[in-house]
């Protein structure tokens, strides 16, 4: 199956990756608003026009087409074509044999193993027929899930840096995952 950018779904056990569509951009802003949920992100309140404006300027791209700007796939329940989530992929400018990656999952679908099913598939694909050295991810050392998302998707911590997020210290976390 192809999708408009040209870019074959990454296809897992249960989950389904894939560009992200505008027209899901209200269901994302449902989930990233819930104060859980956005209690870590590096977002603020973001608003579905925004989004949409970002979707759509990533649709003549493909994931990891070029250095620098993110791209958003939707992290979809294959059983039931259900966007359970969201996973963000970049490649990074200063290192281009690596690449970044962020994940959401709604809370309604947390602690099922989505989002390490998410995140194993993208590695692979990003380490493997992508061709890449290193994916990292940066989180909150509060953030347990992720860091537990992390870890079970083979990631191990490379990096710790104090830091504050939403004005209260912490500690910010690069884990990494190598060829």
């Amino acid at each position: 199956m192809q999708c408009v950018t040209g870019f074959a779904p990454i296809v897992g056990e249960r989950v389904l990756l894939r560009p992200l569509l505008r027209a899901e951009a209200r269901l994302v802003i449902a989930y990233r608003r819930d104060p859980q949920v956005a209690r870590f992100q590096g977002w603020g309140v973001v608003d579905p026009g925004e989004i949409e404006r970002d979707l759509a300027a990533m649709e003549p791209r493909t994931p990891c087409d070029v250095p620098g700007p993110w791209f958003q796939l939707a992290i979809v329940e294959r059983e039931r074509d259900l966007l359970v989530g969201d996973l963000g992929v970049r490649v990074l400018s200063e290192a281009q044999d690596n690449a970044e990656i962020g994940y959401t999952v709604a809370p309604a679908y947390q602690g099922r193993g989505y989002a390490t099913e998410a995140v194993s598939a993208i590695c692979a694909w990003l380490l493997g027929p992508r061709g890449l050295a290193r994916v990292i991810a940066i989180m909150d050392g509060r953030n347990t899930p992720s860091i537990s998302v992390a870890e079970s998707a083979g990631f191990t911590r490379a990096a710790a840096i104090e830091s504050k997020h939403g004005g209260a210290p912490t500690t910010l976390l690069t884990y990494e995952r190598r060829a």
